[in-house]
């Protein structure tokens, strides 16, 4: 039997002291920090750890400089998709991008259309859908996507996208003009 077990021995049914403390230190055993506050029999409790220290409280935002979308009046664009907007309209301190919260009912299809002043970034959040997308050749080529996926439509490139999913489709678009224009098409 070596020291350390020896001396693990002597401490069965005593209380546990400092300078047990200090032997099992000298053995290489424990930490002195590792001890609970009751493993002194002197009773001076450990050491307290100190709480970690709060981050610091975040720069304030200017309101202008944020926004509810959610809470945009909302607007039907062609075949009852509806849209709350956030554009230099809805917020004038937009610069150069803007971005629209849309919700396509099931069976539903933001019709063909296309921008004349931005290209359009489409983030599905919740659903299922299928883009439609017509190059410069005047060639259709059509997509699927799922949540979280997205698709880029060009200036000037017609588009659309559809709901192939069991129940409404709600997007983010996003755009490269603080006020896109859209040119509806048949």
């Amino acid at each position: 039997m070596n020291q350390l077990e020896e001396f693990g021995q002597e401490l069965v049914g005593r209380p546990f002291s400092r300078r047990d403390a200090v032997r099992l230190a000298l053995f290489g055993a424990v930490n002195l920090g590792v001890l609970s506050p009751g493993a002194l029999a002197q009773g001076t409790p450990a050491p307290a750890v100190p709480a970690p220290a709060a981050p610091p409280p975040l720069p304030r935002v200017p309101a202008d400089f944020m926004l509810n979308l959610a809470g945009l009046p909302s607007s039907v664009v062609p075949t009852n998709v509806v849209a709350r907007k956030g554009n230099q309209k809805a917020w004038p301190v937009l610069q150069g991008v803007s971005i629209a919260h849309v919700e396509i009912p099931s069976g539903g299809e933001r019709a063909p259309h296309l921008h004349t002043n931005t290209a359009e970034l489409a983030v599905i959040l919740k659903g299922a859908a299928r883009a439609g997308i017509q190059n410069e050749a005047k060639e259709w080529t059509e997509v699927d996507l799922q949540e979280g996926q997205c698709v880029y439509f060009p200036l000037g490139w017609p588009h659309w996208l559809r709901n192939t999913g069991d129940g409404p489709l709600t997007a983010y678009f996003n755009y490269g003009h603080e006020t896109p224009a859209t040119v509806e098409l048949p």
